[in-house]
C-alpha cells in the first residue's frame, strides 16, 4: 500500500482516498516521489532522490546520462518498476530565459509521467 499523492487540480484527484489501491497508481506515485526528492532529504536513505535541478543545470550531464541516473534510482528504490516496461527519455530545448528539460517516463507504452523543468 502506498499513500495517495495526487493533489487538487490533478484530473484524477479523489479527496476521499488516503492510499493508492492499483499497482500502476503506486508505481506512478513512487516515480513522482523519486523524481521530486533531492538526495539527502530522506532520513536513512541518503542516496534516494533524482536531484533533478542539480542534474539538469550542472552542465556535467547529457540527456542519456540523466536518463541513466533516473533509471538507476528506479532500479535501486522502485522494485515495482521491474514488473512493467519502463522507458526514460530526456530532451533539452532552448528557452527564452534558460533551456528547458523534458523528462518522459513511459510505462508499458501506455502511461506517462512527464516533467518539464525550465
Amino acid at each position: 500500500m502506498d499513500f495517495y499523492v495526487r493533489v487538487k487540480g490533478d484530473p484524477n484527484y479523489d479527496q476521499t482516498k488516503v492510499h493508492s489501491e492499483s499497482e500502476l497508481s503506486q508505481l506512478i506515485g513512487q516515480i513522482e516521489t523519486m523524481l521530486f526528492t533531492n538526495k539527502g532529504d530522506v532520513l536513512g536513505e541518503p542516496e534516494f532522490g533524482a536531484n533533478l535541478e542539480d542534474l539538469i543545470y550542472s552542465f556535467s550531464y547529457n540527456e542519456s546520462q540523466i536518463a541513466a541516473v533516473i533509471e538507476r534510482q528506479m532500479d535501486m528504490y522502485i522494485p515495482l518498476a521491474d514488473k512493467y516496461n519502463v522507458q526514460t527519455t530526456v530532451e533539452f530545448y532552448r528557452g527564452e530565459v534558460r533551456d528547458i528539460a523534458q523528462i518522459n517516463i513511459e510505462i508499458d507504452s501506455k502511461y506517462q509521467v512527464g516533467v518539464y523543468i525550465n
